[in-house]
């Protein structure tokens, strides 16, 4: 367990590879996570790679400012689908590129992606979505 924001940037800090492991293992209680989020801004990104992280943390992270952190939270197999419905919408494109790879991603935020004006976004949120276009649609396109 990761029992302060010292600690946990502590162990980012480490050149050992334990150390990093355990960011991204260890749990904290909530007090801890939200002190490292408001004291050390320079570490909300490797907070978001932690995977015993509350859902109130992971709410609180989608609204980064680094689009980073954002990213990285779109790509959470727990993100709530609320949270990734409102990712969806994130102006950077590496946010809703992960949000349309994610298989939590609500339909309606996948069909809203098959939009986007990437096409790495629209390709990922078709696969995701399971949507397989007929022999027509593909025609259709060509001609």
């Amino acid at each position: 367990m990761i029992g302060s924001a010292d600690e946990f940037v502590g162990l980012r800090r480490s050149w050992d590879g334990t150390d990093w492991q355990r960011i991204k293992r260890d749990e904290a209680p909530l007090e801890v996570w939200l002190e490292i989020v408001r004291e050390h801004p320079d570490m909300r990104f490797w907070v978001a790679f932690n995977r015993t992280l509350p859902a109130e943390v992971v709410r609180l992270l989608s609204q980064d400012s680094d689009w980073r952190v954002r990213a990285r939270i779109a790509s959470r197999k727990d993100a709530p689908g609320d949270v990734l419905a409102a990712l969806s919408a994130d102006p950077h494109d590496a946010v809703a590129a992960s949000v349309a790879g994610n298989p939590g991603t609500p339909d309606d935020a996948l069909t809203r992606l098959t939009g986007h004006h990437w096409d790495q976004v629209r390709s990922k949120a078709l696969n995701n979505s399971g949507y397989e276009p007929t022999t027509n649609e593909w025609t259709a396109d060509i001609a």
